[in-house]
């Protein structure tokens, strides 16, 4: 009939309409905060959401005219405020969980720096120790330096995208650094009068940490070790066999320090045509204008660990060796400073305020400072035992020696988390008052010198982290 057609119409026009109509929001900030959510989530400010808006056309006049706020700043500090918690973003597995064979290459960087020390006693019977002890700090020196400036300015090169300059510049570093290394030789030989084999110990000495570089950078470290086996095989037979082992162990480290640099600088010659981005010319001049500091950082770190070995490498070798955890444990320090970075982008995507991001990465840096302490501590608790065991009681001297290379440890992570926000000028300057304290504490007592070189080591570490301070909680340096 008309009437049931009727009320059939009308029951579906009513529902026709209610389905039809949209939900409108009485206020227009919170459509503003609907349409931007998934933009600015994952802010950690205010200014974050104020810098999107005014990047999505937004302007102060639009935020009064249009939602009634004074400024944008003013509508982003309540834009932020209606987003509200969110749920922290999970990271993939494979984002959080470390890589472990970097990890591994990481750890064992100092152990393979430490290699060449097996054969040193067979050269000492060919070249007087006076003489072995100038050539090697004079050399081991030179190379810290060429090493620290060229893999920095090769890796700024490969982050402009340009491998190939990268390539070069270690390249001619490594070849260049032999001839200046074997002058260095030379003038130790001219002023010893010792054998002219320290030319070539100290060209040796080079170009073992170059070719270390070298396969460091292009991640084939790990080769070290097989090519070095053998002589560090022979070395340790030495000790216990004699001369009859001392010309075949020079010979096998001559030969493995010759196949370590030549693979180190095979990784350098281009496999095809290598694309580069053209790199503006001033950013060029930036990178060339901080490098002179980052060669005297690395000049600086150098003279503060070994200037300290100098009065005990001669007649007290017992002082002297407690050096070596700390070469062994610099792996490990490398390690925790390229994972401190890491965990602290995880961290940016877990927190909501920066507040809790500063106290995290504070935290962090008191945790990674004493563990790199502690791990050089315990390597030196076996070698201090072995010493007790060899001279007698154990020295104070050796002690305080240990204690100092495991706070400079903790150092050195401060350091390499410096170097990452680019402070080379602050780096230098503590490394000099450091060095300077030490000396002149010395100069003043010397009979208590180990004990002025742990409290110069505390020193390092207190400039250290007081450069950390304005810069360590800033979010951008992370992103």
């Amino acid at each position: 009939s008309s009437a049931e057609e009727t009320r059939d119409l009308s029951s579906y026009l009513e529902t026709t309409v209610v389905i039809a109509l949209p939900t409108i929001s009485t206020d227009p900030v919170d459509e503003l905060v609907e349409r931007v959510r998934s933009r600015v989530s994952r802010a950690v400010d205010s200014l974050q959401v104020a810098a999107f808006l005014e990047s999505e056309g937004l302007s102060d006049r639009i935020a009064r005219v249009e939602y009634g706020y004074a400024d944008i700043f003013r509508l982003a500090d309540e834009v932020y405020r209606r987003l509200g918690p969110c749920e922290p973003t999970p990271w993939p597995a494979e984002a959080i969980r470390p890589d472990r064979m970097r990890a591994l290459r990481d750890v064992l960087h100092g152990s393979l720096y430490l290699l060449p020390a097996a054969v040193f006693p067979a050269v000492l019977t060919v070249v007087g120790r006076r003489s072995l002890v100038l050539g090697l700090i004079l050399a081991g020196g030179l190379a810290w330096m060429l090493a620290g400036g060229a893999s920095w300015l090769a890796y700024r090169l490969l982050g402009a995208g340009r491998p190939g300059d990268a390539a070069r510049v270690l390249r001619w570093s490594a070849l260049g650094g032999l001839p200046l290394a074997a002058a260095l030789g030379l003038s130790v030989v001219l002023v010893t009068g010792d054998a002219p084999w320290l030319i070539a110990v100290a060209a040796g000495q080079l170009a073992y940490q170059m070719a270390s570089t070298l396969l460091m950078f292009y991640q084939r470290e790990l080769l070290l070790a097989p090519i070095m086996a053998p002589a560090v095989a022979v070395g340790i037979g030495y000790l216990f066999l004699g001369s009859q082992l001392r010309t075949l162990a020079i010979a096998l480290a001559g030969t493995a320090t010759v196949a370590a640099l030549a693979l180190g600088l095979r990784q350098t010659l281009p496999g095809g045509r290598q694309q580069q981005r053209p790199m503006p010319r001033q950013v060029l001049v930036s990178e060339l204008r901080t490098l002179p500091l980052v060669v005297l950082y690395a000049a600086g770190s150098a003279a503060f660990l070994l200037h300290a070995q100098v009065p005990y490498l001669l007649d007290r070798i017992d002082i002297a060796v407690t050096v070596l955890p700390l070469i062994v444990g610099m792996g490990f320090v490398e390690w925790r400073a390229r994972r401190f970075g890491e965990r602290a982008r995880f961290w940016l995507r877990r927190v909501r305020l920066p507040s809790q991001f500063v106290r995290r990465v504070w935290w962090a840096l008191a945790v990674e400072t004493l563990a790199c302490a502690a791990v050089v501590a315990a390597l030196a608790g076996p070698l201090l035992l072995a010493l007790a065991r060899w001279r007698g009681p154990l020295d104070p001297a050796s002690a305080a020696m240990a204690g100092a290379y495991a706070v400079l440890a903790g150092a050195y992570f401060l350091a390499f988390l410096l170097a990452e926000r680019s402070r080379y000028g602050w780096l230098c300057g503590g490394l000099g008052c450091a060095i300077a304290a030490h000396l002149v504490a010395t100069w003043i007592y010397p009979a208590m010198d180990p004990l002025w070189y742990l409290g110069s080591a505390v020193l390092l570490q207190v400039i250290f982290i007081a450069g950390l301070a304005p810069v360590l909680g800033q979010v951008q340096r992370y992103r």
